[in-house]
Order: C-alpha cells, then sequence, then structure tokens
C-alpha cells in the first residue's frame, strides 16, 4: 500500500491561499513517488523535518513537529457511529504560552493512516465554530486557555478499529507577521464505537436485540450503557417491564417487555443512540432534511424506515416536525 508523508506538506512554508494551493499540488506530487517517499523527504526538507516534542495520552504517542506556539494537544478521543463510515476526532488544545494565537487548519492539511497503509484526507475541520469546514478554517486561543476542536475523516474502511497515524497540520503568525507552520503527529488513534439504532436492536461494541432475555442481558457495554434497571408500566390493564439503560447517569435507551421476561420492542428518546435514515445519520430532537422521502407513512402518519417507527412533532420555532421517539420492533404492528 501506499506509505504517505505528511510532514512534507506541512512543513513547507505555508502564506495564505497562494501557499495552500501549492500545498495540494505538492501532496499529489508525493504520493506520485509514495515508495521512496523517505528518501525524497530526506533530499527535499534537508533534515528540516524536525520534533520538539512527544507524549503519551492514553494509548496514543502525540508528537509536535514543525513550529509550535506553546499549544499543546491535552485530550484526544476518535469515535465513530456504529454503521458510519465517518471518523470524528474531539480534541482540546492549551495554549500555556503568554501570547494569544490565531491558528489556522484546513482539511488538505491533514491526513490519517489505518493499518493496511489506505490513507484518508476527506472530511472537515470544526475549530470552535459547531460544524465542519473543507476548507481553511481558524480561531483564536487565547492565553493561558483550552479550545476544543474536531477533526473528520470521510469514507473510514468499517472495519477499522484504530489509525495508525493521524497528521494534524496547522499554521499561525508571530507578532512580527511571519508565518510558521507545524502538526499535531497522533500515532495509535484507537477508534471508539458509538451505539446505533437499527430495525431489531442497538448495535456498537456489542447489541442489545429485540427478543433478548431481561435476565440475561450483560451488565454494561462499553460506551452503550454501563446500568440498567427495571420497573413495572401499567397500560390498558396490562403489566410491562421496562428497561432502562443507562450511560453515566444518562439514559440511553429503554427496552420494553410484554411478557415480562423479553424485550418486544425498544425505544429512543434522547439524543445519545443515533439512527440511520437514508444515507444519514439522525439523533432526536432533529429532522429528516429530504430523507424522508425514503420514508413510509403508516396508518397513525408516522413515519417508518427498515424497522423504524418514528413519532414527530412540530417544533413551534422552526415548524419542522422533528423526531421525539425512535421504536425498534413497532414498525410492522
Amino acid at each position: 500500500m501506499k506509505r504517505i508523508l505528511i510532514a512534507l506538506i506541512l512543513l513547507t512554508g505555508v502564506q495564505g491561499q497562494a501557499n495552500a494551493q501549492f500545498l495540494k499540488k505538492l501532496g499529489n506530487a508525493i504520493e506520485n513517488v509514495a515508495k521512496k517517499i523517505d528518501h525524497a523527504a530526506s533530499s527535499i526538507l534537508g533534515g528540516q523535518s524536525k520534533t520538539s516534542k512527544s507524549y503519551q495520552l492514553d494509548n496514543t504517542k502525540v508528537s509536535i513537529t514543525g513550529d509550535n506556539p506553546g499549544v499543546n494537544m491535552t485530550k484526544l478521543h476518535a469515535t465513530r457511529v456504529y454503521g458510519s463510515k465517518d471518523v470524528i476526532l474531539d480534541m482540546q488544545l492549551c495554549n500555556n504560552s503568554d501570547e494569544s494565537w490565531k491558528l489556522y487548519s484546513d482539511i488538505d492539511y491533514c491526513v490519517a493512516v489505518d493499518d493496511h497503509g489506505n490513507q484518508y484526507k476527506k472530511g472537515g475541520v470544526d475549530m470552535g465554530s459547531g460544524r465542519f469546514e473543507d476548507e481553511r478554517t481558524s480561531n483564536t486561543i487565547l492565553d493561558d486557555t483550552k479550545m476544543n476542536m474536531r477533526l473528520l475523516f470521510n469514507h473510514v474502511n468499517l472495519d477499522e478499529t484504530r489509525f495508525k497515524r493521524v497528521d494534524m497540520g496547522y499554521y499561525y503568525s508571530d507578532p512580527e507577521s511571519k508565518t510558521h507552520n507545524g502538526s499535531f503527529r497522533m500515532d495509535n488513534v484507537p477508534i471508539t464505537l458509538l451505539p446505533s439504532l437499527k430495525g431489531d436492536g442497538v448495535y456498537g461494541e456489542d447489541k442489545v436485540l429485540i427478543g433478548s432475555v431481561i435476565e440475561d442481558l450483560p451488565q454494561s457495554i462499553p460506551y452503550m450503557y454501563d446500568s440498567y434497571k427495571t420497573s413495572q408500566l401499567n397500560k390498558n390493564g396490562k403489566t410491562y417491564t421496562v428497561v432502562t439503560f443507562t450511560l453515566d447517569g444518562n439514559v440511553m435507551f429503554k427496552g420494553i417487555s410484554s411478557d415480562n421476561t423479553s424485550i418486544k420492542y425498544i425505544c429512543v428518546e434522547t439524543p445519545h443512540v443515533q439512527f440511520k435514515v437514508g444515507e444519514h445519520f439522525y439523533q432526536v430532537d432533529q429532522y429528516l432534511y429530504q430523507d424522508d422521502q425514503f420514508c413510509s407513512p403508516n396508518a397513525s402518519g408516522d413515519l417508518t424506515f427498515k424497522g423504524l417507527l418514528f413519532k414527530r412533532e412540530e417544533n413551534p420555532i422552526t415548524h419542522q416536525k422533528e423526531i421525539k421517539r425512535v421504536y425498534a420492533g413497532l414498525a410492522a404492528l
């Protein structure tokens, strides 16, 4: 498989948009000489590639390559929703210097590599705006403060459980308006699998399915629930057993049993478990954009999609019908 030298891109001087285009062209040239990339780096950079600091964040080795104004990465967590090809890296940067710095980044300056040598360079960067940008973005990190940011990689193979390496490039200007550039290099980034609801149950590191026997449920499933409790519900003269699954005190989903033995259907009414409609993942309190075209209405006017039943309510502010509850095991009833 191809080997990658993102350092060659990141350590070349970045001077605004013109140099951003240069970086793209240089990245393409690097791919064409992938098998000789280490030799090419040594020849072209003349030893400029330098690592100023390396340290551990849990299982990940973080190295600062190139120039850095005194900003460290202090938190890192990579996640994907079960069934999704998108991987999100949540990061926290801490400015330990006495200056405020405006940092710039771009998905073109970033790359992830898996254990099979596959490289991922499509996605976006969120530097505090709450949305991913596929072009240059920036934010100012004040002195002695922290800043949260996210990095998105698309089309990641579903069977990958970690990135072997991730490089996130950036640049900044000093008080004399001189531009500096560098990168955070992350070696061994585990990918956490977050739960999603399908027509027959909740899937993640393990699964809770329609038909699961309550007394045989695992005591916990990583990132899905760390505890559960049962309660009784009386409705229309019939008693149901409700199993409430929680994680860090937050309700994740509920299982309902009509025979008080096994789970008959599952209800999600909080945003903590996502579900797929069409090609997109959604959560409670969102509306379906254009993907409601893939759904079918039932006799009650609710929407169904691949074994899921959606209960919606109109938001009085946006006048959009937002999803408030999702059920597995009820769509065919």
